[in-house]
């Protein structure tokens, strides 16, 4: 594997800025990751802060049990151990659970994570474990149902899995039953290319699937054998024994939640001020807390709460508490309550010793809304290591590009214009040319015949008119007809071209925001894995090439 270094603008704005110009923001944020004295400090103030966190013993006893059932591997034992010790830190990530495994960017965060965890370690000369949160607690059943495969031209095709229940649940919650699991196993099976790896890997994701009740756990059993070996340990965010855990965490949000709310508000306004959209909404009567309601059929419903008339309540009225009622829940059903993405972090932050956080390029956006808020609670906001990002080229996408005389920027940024030049270069019948000169011609002689003709009557010059446009409209669509038989001929020539942009950059995406994972690691197998875990990290979230 060969790799290049290749510039990847963020979707991101204020990410963008993050990652190249830490300077013009660093008011939004908190420490320079690229600043070796970052971690020193960051390491020496988590040490002061021990005491302040959830009790060391009692997350990893649950951490313990959560990956004896879905991780289980000498190595994730031997980092939970290590986690157990009071100079033990973490590197965190994170992501809601994907249909096998999701997108490719879930593995790049995963890589980032062990790389930055195991250079922290080097640096600081003390232990730091790289733990993955599932976000179980997400309800978006239609972010997490679906991947894509390329089919045999290259194009990406969508699997997903169809369920009754999806859409309000949280996706730990959301029961899939072997139909659900045989009808995307049957399509992600006929799409995955025929490998000497392929059986072996289809076995292993029907092994997950079957032992699993639900996406969240089907992920964390896929992440496990593709990274337990690396010290990798998982969570799912809304296991029960967990959320017992955050009780305390919960009373402080729910007892501060006017403070919190007035951090969001002040850190919005001071996005906007620095010229940048929010990446979340902050609503002024938000309570940034989920509550998980079941109804009379026992369907569970991820309600958001918002604070009225002295009361928490969600948008339709379901439920409705005071302040003491809500403390009173918590204290009683704590698997009721989770996080949204602004009070994630600071859960996050009151669980583990964070030495850093791994981020997309949409999750650096947002958290500029938190640092305000970690103050409130008297925590720290940790520094933000950009998730490292990569685009695999295949060797014979790299002869097509040889052969075409393109870069990755060609097929990025302009691949639509290069497409169409390339077909005109190719006929010899001056098509545009011809069929522009032949409308010319007509409107030409046809202007000085109407004017003839409103001599005989005054309507019709009107007639005429209408008349043109439609010969026009026919010249036109004879000019299509002629590009087409043009494509036609030269099919075998576009095929290649579009295949060159179905593999780097599919749907004018990113490949790593579409592709599933699987269909490289069914190509290559578990040392494609072992290389990019042999790279340097890149601790500004740099984008490379991956010649294969």
């Amino acid at each position: 594997m060969n790799v290049v270094p290749e510039r990847l603008p963020a979707n991101q704005p204020l990410a963008e800025r993050y990652m190249n110009d830490f300077a013009s923001v660093s008011s939004l944020y908190n420490m320079n990751v690229t600043d070796p004295q970052t971690w020193i400090q960051r390491a020496a103030w988590l040490d002061q802060q021990e005491h302040s966190r959830i009790e060391r013993g009692a997350l990893v006893d649950c951490l313990t049990q959560y990956n004896l059932t879905h991780n289980e591997h000498e190595a994730v034992q031997q980092s939970l151990k290590l986690l157990r010790q009071p100079d033990t830190l973490t590197m965190v990530g994170g992501q809601q659970s994907g249909l096998f495994t999701g997108p490719l960017l879930v593995i790049y965060k995963v890589v980032t994570l062990i790389l930055s965890a195991r250079h922290a370690s080097e640096q600081l000369g003390r232990p730091v474990v790289p733990v993955f949160w599932i976000a179980g607690e997400d309800h978006d059943w239609d972010e997490v149902n679906h991947t894509y495969l390329p089919d045999e031209d290259g194009q990406a095709v969508r699997i997903r899995m169809e369920h009754e229940r999806g859409g309000h649940s949280p996706v730990s919650r959301t029961v899939i039953t072997e139909q659900h699991i045989a009808q995307v196993l049957r399509q992600f099976e006929g799409l995955l290319p025929d490998t000497e790896h392929k059986s072996e890997w289809i076995a292993e994701l029907d092994r997950c699937m079957r032992q699993s009740d639900n996406l969240s756990s089907a992920f964390a059993r896929q992440l496990g054998r593709l990274f337990g070996r690396f010290g990798l340990v998982l969570l799912d965010s809304d296991a029960p024994q967990l959320r017992e855990l955050e009780k305390p965490v919960f009373r402080q949000i729910i007892e501060q939640n006017d403070r919190l709310t007035e951090a969001y508000l002040a850190a919005s306004r001071e996005v906007r001020d620095a010229g940048y959209d929010e990446q979340a909404t902050v609503a002024e009567d938000g309570a940034n807390l989920f509550y998980i309601h079941t109804d009379e059929v026992y369907t569970a419903e991820r309600l958001l709460l918002f604070k009225r008339d002295g009361h928490f309540t969600d948008r339709k009225g379901l439920v409705t508490f005071t302040k003491e009622e809500l403390l009173e829940l918590v204290e009683q059903h704590p698997e009721r309550f989770s996080n949204n993405v602004l009070t994630r972090p600071l859960m996050q932050e009151s669980l583990f010793p964070v030495l850093g956080t791994i981020l997309g390029t949409g999750e650096i956006a947002y958290w500029a809304l938190t640092r305000q808020a970690f103050q409130t609670l008297g925590l720290q906001m940790p520094p933000i290591v950009p998730r490292m990002s990569f685009t695999v080229v295949e060797d014979k996408i790299q002869q097509l590009l040889i052969r075409f005389e393109l870069s990755f920027d060609d097929i990025r940024e302009r691949f639509a214009h290069i497409r169409q030049e390339w077909l005109e270069a190719q006929e010899d019948y001056n098509l545009d040319q011809r069929f522009a000169e032949l409308k010319r011609q007509f409107a030409a002689l046809y202007a000085p015949f109407v004017e003839g003709l409103a001599e005989v009557d005054s309507s019709l010059p009107h007639i005429a008119d209408t008349n043109q446009h439609k010969i026009e409209a026919q010249i036109d669509y004879l000019h299509r007809k002629s590009l087409h038989a043009v494509e036609k001929q030269h099919e075998v020539g576009l095929r290649r071209l579009d295949r060159i942009a179905y593999s780097l950059y599919p749907f004018g995406k990113p490949q790593e925001r579409t592709i599933n994972s699987y269909y490289y690691i069914g190509r290559y197998g578990e040392r494609w894995l072992d290389q990019l875990l042999s790279l340097e990290p890149d601790l500004n979230g740099g984008h490379r090439l991956l010649y294969m």
